[in-house]
């Protein structure tokens, strides 16, 4: 029985099928252990406390970035999560993938394992164009 009725993500299961539901959902059926997958968090979003300290995500994975009033650099990779739960609905709700599933994500900002897979596919085919003059 769905606890809300506004779906806002769609979940994987491990079975295949897959199935739109809402964050708030896979939170209460406990869904929202992402030990060991790739997560944008970072990527797609950062967090700001209240004394200005950015970090990826409200769980704080991969540990403070810097803060707004001395600098930070906004991460371009995606980060191992580490977490044993993802408790706040805004971080269930960035892209997330177990590694050998990366390659079916489909979203702006690629992973660098994805992103290095773009790159030899882009090299192979300038060199086959190249070799066709």
């Amino acid at each position: 029985m769905a606890i809300n009725n506004f779906k806002n993500i769609i979940v994987h299961y491990k079975d295949g099928t897959s199935e739109e539901d809402n964050v708030n959902n896979v939170m209460a059926k406990e869904l929202n252990d992402f030990r060991g997958w790739e997560c944008w968090a970072g990527v797609q979003n950062i967090t700001i406390s209240n004394t200005g300290d950015v970090y990826r995500a409200i769980c704080k994975v991969g540990g403070k970035l810097g803060n707004i009033y001395d600098g930070f650099e906004m991460p371009e990779d995606t980060i191992m999560c580490t977490k044993p739960s993802c408790v706040c609905a805004a971080d269930v709700q960035l892209t997330k993938a177990l590694p050998k599933h990366i390659d079916k994500v489909r979203i702006g900002h690629e992973s660098k394992h994805s992103k290095q897979a773009i790159d030899n596919e882009l090299d192979s085919l300038l060199k086959d164009y190249k070799n066709e003059k």
